[in-house]
């Protein structure tokens, strides 16, 4: 497979994880990417455009944490820099650097890591404040019960369900978890409780938010699977 073959692979395959980890649907990308070719297509979404706009794609990714799934970020990968120009990749380069550092992942030491917890009639610091609103939603009872009315009380992750581990008293107990942490944080952003969260079992709720922005679903449901591999 030639260099320029792997990156049109690897570009398709950037599709299906934004859509099942984020929830983004490139549509458009996809097929110009069949079309096109994912060299050419990335070329093109790599002009320059207006000055302080931001591609829709990219936009998505970075409100769910995650521009490491961005075209940009595969890019960016040394493999592929041979395929692009200085100036492609410099541009790349800026976009991603232009956007905040909480869009990145860092590690969340265990000690601080109580998703789900934090009361809500305290001041914290700036760095807490993005997780009270987080957990803010992630508690509503409305949106808690949308949520679980469409996808169930079973963990996403691991599949367990309190009523059958615990019997009666674990009926419809389940956390719920917000896939799109930094989205809240643009002003601009309307909760959908279907698609914005998800049921999980507080043990897999906690491993997700070990990372800041958390793990995705199919993150955390592979690291499982390599451990009983």
């Amino acid at each position: 497979m030639t260099l320029e073959e792997q990156l049109h692979k690897e570009m398709i395959a950037a599709y299906s994880h934004a859509g099942k980890e984020v929830g983004y649907w490139g549509n458009y990308y996809l097929r110009s990417v069949k079309k096109n070719g994912g060299l050419a297509t990335a070329r093109r979404m790599l002009q320059p455009g207006h000055k302080g706009t931001i591609q829709k794609g990219l936009q998505a990714l970075i409100d769910a944490g995650r521009p490491d799934l961005s075209l940009e970020a595969l890019v960016l990968q040394p493999k592929f820099a041979s395929l692009f120009t200085q100036n492609e990749l410099v541009e790349a380069q800026s976009r991603l650097e232009a956007f905040p550092q909480a869009a990145f992942r860092q590690p969340v030491a265990p000690e601080l890591n109580f998703p789900d917890t934090l009361p809500d009639n305290k001041t914290y610091t700036e760095g807490a404040t993005r997780r009270v609103t987080i957990n803010a939603f992630e508690r509503d009872n409305r949106a808690r019960a949308a949520c679980i009315d469409k996808h169930g009380s079973k963990c996403a992750v691991c599949e367990m369900t309190f009523v059958a581990m615990y019997g009666e008293i674990g009926k419809g107990f389940v956390h719920v978890h917000h896939k799109k942490p930094l989205a809240i944080t643009r002003g601009e952003y309307t909760l959908d409780p279907v698609k914005d969260l998800i049921p999980v079992c507080p043990n897999c709720h906690a491993m997700l938010h070990t990372s800041e922005p958390p793990l995705s679903i199919d993150e955390l449901k592979m690291k499982i699977k390599e451990k009983r591999g």
